[in-house]
C-alpha cells in the first residue's frame, strides 16, 4: 500500500491530464499500481485485503470436520487441508480459521490447548512406565467395539464386572487415568507414547483379551492417523454383542452407513436412521468405499461436501420427483417417525442427499 499522500498525488496528476506512463515515471511505481488507483481498485489510505488461502471448498470441509468431530485438534485439521492443497503456513491457517470463527463454530481456545498438550501431573513421567507387580484378571470378558473410545470401553468393563470405573483404573497403570482425562482419545502426548505398549498389555490381561485385538479396536492405542468422525456404533451391530447402550466410536470420515443393517450413522448425539425404505443410500456407501481405491479419504470428503452444495434443491420436472432427494427425505421422515424419531433432524437431509452427492463427487473426482 502506498502512503496516502503519494496515492492521492496519482489521482491529482491523472485529473490534470497526465498519462499513466508519465505518472508512473514521476511517482516511481509500476504502471499497474498507478492503474489500480486510477480505476478505483485501490483506495488511498486503505490497505487492499489479501485473498484468503482458505477457499470456500476448504472452509466447507473444515466446517464439516468440526461438526463431525467436535474434539478435532486444529493441528490435525491443518494437516488434512494441507494434503488437499492449502498453500499457507500453519500460522496462516490458524489465522484464517479464526477469521471464520463464527461460521465454523470453533471450539474454545483453552479446550483446544488442553487437547493438544494435556496436563501431565507432577511425577507422572516417572510413574507412567511403572506397571503393577501383577494385574488382576476380571471374571467377565468384554469385547471392544471397533473404533470405541477408551472411556466407553472401561465403563463397559466396569459395569459388566459390577465395579466402578475408579476401581478399574486403580488396578491399571496411571497411563489410563491420564489418557481418560483427555478429550481427544487419539492424541498421543510424547510422555504417554513410550508407556502405551505396556499399558496395552496390562489392559489385555485385565480383560482377558488379546493385545492385538485391543490395539485394532481402540483408537487410543492405534497409530493410524487417518481422519475420523465422532458418532455412535450401529445399534444393531452392538445389540448382537449384547450391548444395549449407545457406544461412542471414531469411524473413518467417509463411513456414513452401516451397510450390513442399513443404518444411517448420524453425528454424535443424534439417533440413527433406518434406511430400509431407501436402499439406494446403502448402495451409495458401497460406491464411496470403492472410490477409496484411487483417492484419499480427505479428497473424497472434500468432493462430497462440494457436491452437497451443488445438488439441485428441487427436481427438474414432475417426472423426476420419485428420484429426487426431497422425495427420499419425506420417505425417511415418515418411516422413522413410526419408530419414534423426530422429523426435524439434520440427519434426514444428510442421508437423503447422500446418493446424489456421491454421484456428483464420483464425476468430479473422475
Amino acid at each position: 500500500m502506498l502512503p496516502r499522500e503519494r496515492a492521492e498525488k496519482i489521482l491529482t496528476l491523472h485529473a490534470a491530464g497526465w498519462p499513466v506512463q508519465a505518472i508512473a515515471d514521476h511517482i516511481g511505481h509500476s504502471h499497474q499500481t498507478v492503474r489500480d488507483y486510477i480505476s478505483g481498485l485501490r483506495t488511498p489510505g486503505i490497505r487492499t485485503p489479501r485473498s484468503s488461502l482458505l477457499t470456500e471448498p476448504l472452509a466447507s470441509y473444515c466446517r464439516q470436520r468440526l461438526a463431525e468431530d467436535p474434539h478435532l485438534r486444529t493441528s490435525v485439521l491443518f494437516k488434512e487441508v494441507s494434503e488437499l492443497g492449502f498453500q499457507g503456513s500453519q500460522r496462516t491457517f490458524y489465522r484464517e480459521l479464526d477469521r471464520r470463527r463464527r461460521l465454523l463454530v470453533l471450539a474454545d481456545r483453552q479446550e483446544t490447548t488442553s487437547q493438544e498438550d494435556p496436563q501431565i501431573p507432577s511425577g507422572m513421567s516417572r510413574t507412567l512406565a511403572r506397571g503393577h507387580e501383577r494385574t488382576p484378571v476380571l471374571p467377565l470378558r468384554v469385547v471392544p467395539v471397533a473404533g470405541e473410545t477408551l472411556n466407553s470401553y472401561l465403563a463397559r468393563v466396569a459395569q459388566a464386572n459390577h465395579l466402578t470405573v475408579t476401581e478399574v483404573l486403580a488396578v491399571l497403570p496411571t497411563w489410563f487415568s491420564t489418557k481418560t482425562n483427555n478429550l481427544d482419545d487419539r492424541a498421543q502426548h510424547h510422555m504417554l507414547a513410550p508407556a502405551a505398549t505396556q499399558a496395552l498389555h496390562e489392559l489385555a490381561r485385565l480383560t482377558s483379551t488379546t493385545a492385538a485385538g485391543l490395539a485394532h479396536a481402540l483408537p487410543a492405542f492405534g497409530t493410524d492417523e487417518s481422519p475420523v468422525r465422532a458418532t455412535t456404533a450401529c445399534h444393531r451391530c452392538t445389540a448382537r454383542l449384547g450391548i444395549r447402550q449407545p457406544v461412542p466410536v471414531h469411524l473413518p470420515i467417509h463411513h456414513k452407513v452401516c451397510t450390513r443393517h442399513g443404518i444411517w450413522l448420524s453425528d454424535l448425539g443424534e439417533p440413527h436412521l433406518d434406511l430400509s425404505i431407501c436402499p439406494e443410500i446403502a448402495t451409495a456407501q458401497h460406491r464411496a468405499n470403492r472410490l477409496l481405491r484411487h483417492f484419499t479419504p480427505q479428497q473424497l470428503t472434500l468432493a462430497h461436501q462440494t457436491a452437497v452444495e451443488a445438488v439441485p434443491p428441487w427436481p427438474a420436472s414432475p417426472a423426476a420427483v420419485p428420484h429426487h432427494w426431497r422425495y427420499r427425505l419425506l420417505a425417511l421422515q415418515t418411516h422413522n417417525h413410526q419408530r419414534g424419531i423426530s422429523t426435524d433432524l439434520d440427519a434426514y437431509a444428510h442421508a437423503a442427499i447422500y446418493p446424489d452427492a456421491v454421484e456428483l463427487a464420483t464425476a468430479a473426482l473422475a
